[in-house]
């Protein structure tokens, strides 16, 4: 019974309770804003009601069946982290000992800890933080394109054919693993380091116990990356703040997109490894993956094991 609570605790917590899970309400409220606004001045046609209700929530889309595999693998996850919860959330604050004993081994421990003003501090850990996180998820996501093992598995995420926000959460349990291993790596690093050389308890600038600028990110339209929804932010910024149509530019089937927009939230990571695409509305994008690959990952149980399949099998 417990075990079935916390499931269902973990299953409704991205929504209604604050954290920087981009599904969380007040996310979906500014994404639907974004969305409606993109209507009322884009959408050409005769505009209504229940025009607007059928443009944002086609059944076409949100009960395609690709979309119900992302559903599916959303809650296959949420067991998976219901699971672990307790060691991932302890490997944290031991991987941030550990690089405090690194850094004491190869400098000695200070005496004399750095001292600056408080709130210097704390913009420089929440800024310091932020690059290196979306840096490091950079890195992580070229390296899932580009490692023929780990593609395998990150071609889940890209086998979806429609996107909503839950495509967010459409990813192999392996790539959920390396996600998380990846977080807590960027957590000891900056903790830790901030820790030694300061000595004192920091914390980021947050609102709503969310970090400032991933709280800004999520707020200015993150859900729609994951949607047919394709806010351009303009060529200027788009070198960067990765817009929605952007990353939509990602999950394309055109080859002359593969291997484009890579970034999370900063789109100079892409600028400076040469991935970087800018929007054009003129472009159609189509979503998935070649058909010959596409066409054996059509169910939740599917999408699980041909990964494995495809590691295994003769060329």
């Amino acid at each position: 019974m417990e075990s079935l609570t916390a499931l269902l605790e973990n299953l409704w917590s991205p929504f209604l309770q604050p954290s920087d899970s981009r599904v969380y309400y007040p996310f979906l409220l500014s994404t639907l804003i974004l969305a409606i606004g993109f209507y009322l001045f884009t959408i050409t046609t005769t505009k209504s009601f229940r025009h607007l209700i059928r443009y944002l929530f086609p059944k076409s889309i949100w009960w395609h069946t690709s979309a119900q595999v992302d559903y599916q693998l959303f809650v296959f996850n949420t067991i998976i982290k219901v699971l672990l919860i307790v060691p991932y959330t302890l490997s944290h604050v031991q991987f941030m000992w550990i690089v405090v004993n690194w850094w004491r081994e190869g400098v000695g421990w200070q005496e004399q800890p750095l001292v600056l003003n408080p709130w210097v501090l704390s913009i420089g850990y929440t800024l310091i933080f932020l690059l290196l996180a979306d840096f490091s998820r950079f890195i992580v996501h070229y390296a899932l394109h580009k490692v023929p093992i780990l593609w395998q598995f990150h071609q889940i995420h890209h086998a979806a054919e429609v996107m909503t926000p839950i495509t967010l959460y459409r990813i192999h349990p392996v790539e959920y693993f390396l996600i998380k291993l990846r977080n807590m790596l960027v957590f000891g690093v900056v903790a830790g380091t901030f820790y030694f050389w300061f000595q004192t308890s920091i914390s980021v600038i947050n609102i709503y116990q969310i970090h400032l600028g991933v709280f800004v990110f999520n707020l200015l339209g993150a859900n729609l990356r994951h949607s047919h929804i394709p806010i351009s932010f303009g060529r200027i910024i788009e070198h960067f703040i990765i817009s929605p149509a952007q990353h939509q530019i990602h999950h394309s089937k055109a080859t002359k997109h593969y291997d484009k927009n890579f970034g999370s939230i900063f789109a100079f990571w892409d600028y400076f490894f040469g991935s970087l695409w800018l929007s054009n509305k003129e472009e159609k994008i189509v979503f998935g993956i070649v058909e010959h690959q596409q066409s054996k990952l059509k169910t939740l149980w599917q999408n699980l094991y041909q990964p494995f399949v495809n590691l295994f099998k003769k060329p």
